[in-house]
């Protein structure tokens, strides 16, 4: 009755499987019969957690019938990571591992799957080997092979692998895994999450993949620092200004390195700038013309800035860096109107008032008539009141120093607390008031 009944099931499954499409049994009936049997037997066995034993029939349909069907290689990949759960025997499990990447190999022989396949076998090589130098170079090749089947298409749990391979491959043979190649791989993944992230994929999940990366690369001593950059990459880059992937390394490990400083940075910033404008690059371009005494430029990317600007913090930095760049070009009134934009942006903002005050405090000279002192010096009570909306006390004392003695407010009969109106540029009125 046992047996009848098992005859009964193989025979149900074997005619479930002949309706499926996809499966190419043999044309011999004898053949066809003996191939059907074995894949019902290895399944009723799989299904008794019998994985061992389910080898046997998977065995003889892998010599016998080897594109039957993807499953067979499928369901025998499951069996060899059951038995490898279990195995303690570090021989029997080597041999296991290796049958385990087999199966993924006779599918991408005799199915047209290979690069999903290619995928999930990179997976599992890397959870077998990671810990394993000698074997590094066989799951570069393998990693490799993945990316460029799948290429945005990798699965989000190949990501972070690759680049702790990377690391680890090139802290055990520098040589054959250089510096170099680490960044090329760890720009690689870093271009593929932002591919991903474009095409809706789960944003939280693919910034934690970039933040574990980017953690691996910085773990790495001697790879991310100012030196290693200028002495790997800015060579190459001057040799070809055109290279724009050698650029966009230059400018993502010059931030990450804190080089922003450097001259490369700047250097690398420009084509970066030009492939994708952003507000953030033009703005950090801007900032680093104007600190190196190239206003002109600095100002132009400023204006820049603006036009990609799309918040108000974005404008208000985008007007405060013009206003330095007139300011520098002693361009003051236009200085001061587009601190007054940027105050607009960010009302209250003491760098924009503490702009406005240093324009009026170092105007003194420009705007002296040498016809009153009162009046001249009423500059500095201008600025005063700039410095004050910026709570600058330093520069509120500074500038009061400044201001008429009460001596020539009397000789010009004149009083505490008169108004006054400052020509020239200034062009505003304050309320006059004494040195201290």
């Amino acid at each position: 009755m046992i047996k009848s009944t098992f005859f009964a099931l193989l025979v149900l499954l074997a005619s479930f499987s002949l309706a499926q499409d996809g499966w190419n049994w043999p044309e011999d009936p004898e053949k066809k019969t003996l191939a059907m049997e074995k894949q019902a037997y290895y399944k009723i066995l799989i299904a008794q957690s019998k994985y061992d034993e389910a080898m046997a029939p998977l065995n003889w349909l892998y010599e016998n019938n080897p594109n039957l069907n993807p499953s067979i290689y499928i369901q025998g990949a499951d069996c060899m990571k059951e038995l490898i759960k279990v195995t303690t025997d570090k021989n029997r499990k080597a041999g296991l591992q290796d049958s385990l990447l087999w199966m993924y190999d006779q599918r991408i022989v005799h199915f047209d799957n290979d690069a999903s396949t290619m995928d999930r076998k990179a997976f599992e090589a890397f959870k077998i080997h990671y810990r394993t130098p000698s074997k590094y170079p066989m799951l570069f090749e393998i990693y490799s092979k993945a990316y460029d089947m799948n290429g945005p298409e990798i699965s989000t749990f190949n990501l972070n692998p690759f680049m702790l391979l990377a690391k680890q491959y090139h802290l055990s043979a520098p040589d054959q895994m250089p510096a170099e190649k680490v960044l090329d791989i760890h720009t690689q993944i870093s271009d593929i999450i932002e591919i991903k992230r474009k095409n809706g994929e789960n944003a939280a999940k693919l910034d934690k993949e970039q933040s574990k990366t980017d953690a691996w690369l910085s773990s790495i001593d001697g790879i991310l620092t100012c030196e290693f950059i200028e002495e790997k990459l800015v060579p190459k880059f001057r040799e070809n200004p055109t290279d724009l992937n050698t650029a966009k390394k230059i400018f993502k490990y010059s931030l990450e390195a804190k080089c922003t400083s450097s001259d490369f940075f700047l250097e690398a910033s420009e084509p970066v700038f030009k492939e994708k404008p952003t507000f953030t690059l033009a703005n950090a371009i801007g900032n680093r013309y104007l600190a190196n005494g190239e206003i002109n430029k600095g100002l132009e990317y400023h204006k820049e800035a603006l036009n990609l600007a799309s918040t108000s913090e974005e404008r208000f930095d985008s007007y405060m860096g013009q206003a330095v760049a007139n300011s520098k070009l002693g361009n003051k009134s236009r200085a001061r109107s587009l601190a007054y934009e940027a105050l607009s942006a960010k009302p209250g903002s003491p760098e924009a008032y503490n702009l406005i005050g240093n324009l009026y405090f170092t105007s003194f000279d420009d705007c002296k008539a040498e016809k009153s002192q009162v009046e001249d010096r009423a500059i500095f009570i201008a600025a005063y009141d700039m410095y004050k909306k910026a709570g600058n006390s330093k520069q509120m004392a500074a500038a009061k120093e400044q201001f008429p003695s009460l001596e020539n407010i009397f000789n010009e009969g004149k009083e505490v607390g008169d108004e006054l109106t400052i020509s020239c540029w200034i062009n505003t009125t304050v309320k006059l008031d004494k040195r201290d």
